[in-house]
């Protein structure tokens, strides 16, 4: 894959992001900044095992297999809307 093409499979996840309900964006920001499933549970005051259900919601809205993989999209959703990455199709 070149570079553009690497870009662009990041830019396709990052739009699908638009498909979370908005429980599942706020455990999806919380992982992004590096949390636990632990400290997701406690900041949103739900338990444990609703968080891996809303987990793996993500993982399949995402079309990622791990925790590492909607980790990184979520650093770069993140990135994105604060301004520090530009945002580009391809050429």
């Amino acid at each position: 894959m070149r570079g553009s093409e690497v870009h662009y499979s990041w830019q396709s996840k990052v739009s699908i992001i638009e498909e979370l309900s908005s429980r599942e964006r706020d455990v999806f920001l919380l992982l992004g900044s590096g949390y636990s499933n632990r400290k997701i549970a406690a900041e949103l005051d739900i338990s444990e095992y609703t968080i891996k259900a809303h987990m793996a919601n993500i993982f399949k809205k995402l079309q990622v297999e791990s925790r590492l993989q909607a980790g990184l999209i979520s650093l770069v959703h993140q990135n994105v809307t604060a301004g520090c990455v530009k945002c580009r199709t391809p050429r």
